[in-house]
């Protein structure tokens, strides 16, 4: 084999590699976390806010858009899956994702 085939075939395999396996430092596994939850919107929720049931996915976001008030505030659920929003400003959104995904890193780092 020519140095520079292998040399391919080794990159290749370094990459594929790499890719995989997350890393284990809090900022770059918020960065890869965000770079590869799926984030799903739901409008018109059937019933309360309260009672909402994630899809069980840790690799997915849910972001649920709430269309009456009594469905509560703007907020993330307690395990980081989803994001409840009613009328929340651009802010209030990007620190919601950001709450989310520190949930999700903490709980990643912990082991669950």
């Amino acid at each position: 084999m020519r140095p520079a085939t292998f040399l391919s075939a080794l990159l290749l395999l370094t990459s594929a590699l790499w890719a995989s396996t997350p890393p284990t430092d809090a900022a770059a596994l918020k960065a890869h976390l965000m770079e590869t939850t799926k984030v799903i919107a739901v409008m018109g929720i059937d019933g309360s806010s309260t009672d909402f049931k994630d899809d069980g996915d840790p690799d997915t976001l849910q972001i649920v858009f709430l269309s009456k008030k009594s469905d509560g505030p703007s907020r993330v659920s307690p395990n980081g899956e989803v994001i409840f929003l009613y009328k929340a400003s651009d802010t209030q959104q990007s620190e919601l994702i950001g709450k989310a995904f520190d949930m999700r890193v903490a709980r990643r780092l912990s082991g669950g």
